[in-house]
């Protein structure tokens, strides 16, 4: 199978210091912009399965990329970002956030199917913020799930995430450093029985070079 990572566009947190951050953001409009240009060359991939981060920021990135290819986004908590959903800044003001229901998500973002552990209680029911221990293990389980679930088929899948727990999920079986990525960029992977290999890393040929952002 070939596996394509797509971080999600600019979200309005991207083009914000730290200290005015929100816990769930859109994307702005050059972000909007980044997803459309995204979904012509998402719409070249031949792509079979979708997933996407319960974030509002990748479930507008993935608007476009839905009505390329017609695939229904299954929305995962498990591509989230790392940290969860969380307000404040730093160490002492932090507090969980709910992130959007299930409710919210299926009325913002109609055709979307969202997985059965996202409730009326948001997908992060305000937990507290998720260590980078929790993070690497997440990381790990979501590449043994895609590899258990896809490698030996033909299938051609994207997760629409964030930054941070693509790299997690890429050190699963990559060693050497990658610098952050690049908003909607694309990474491609191949994953065989008994083999997995970078392909690509970080490829915004689709982006104008005024819309490159991270």
């Amino acid at each position: 199978m070939r596996l394509y990572l797509i971080r999600h566009a600019q979200s309005q947190n991207n083009a914000l210091p730290e200290s005015q951050r929100v816990e769930d953001p859109g994307i702005t409009e050059l972000g909007h912009r980044q997803s459309r240009h995204l979904a012509k060359r998402v719409g070249e991939l031949g792509l079979t399965k979708m997933f996407t981060s319960p974030f509002r920021r990748t479930l507008q990135t993935t608007g476009p990329l839905y009505e390329a290819t017609k695939l229904t986004p299954n929305v995962r908590v498990a591509l989230h970002e790392q940290g969860g959903c969380y307000s404040g800044h730093t160490p002492e003001n932090m507090a969980g956030r709910p992130g959007m229901s299930r409710v919210e998500i299926k009325r913002e973002f109609p055709g979307y199917a969202v997985s059965a552990d996202i409730n009326d209680q948001g997908w992060w029911v305000s937990e507290l913020y998720e260590s980078q221990e929790s993070a690497r293990r997440r990381a790990s389980d979501l590449f043994q799930y895609t590899v258990d679930e896809f490698s030996g088929t033909d299938e051609q899948v994207a997760f629409v995430m964030h930054a941070d727990i693509m790299l997690l999920f890429l050190q699963q079986f990559h060693s050497e450093w990658l610098d952050l990525p690049s908003n909607t960029s694309v990474t491609a992977i191949r994953i065989t029985a008994g083999d997995c290999r970078l392909e690509d890393y970080d490829c915004v040929r689709h982006l104008p070079g005024e819309l490159i952002t991270r």
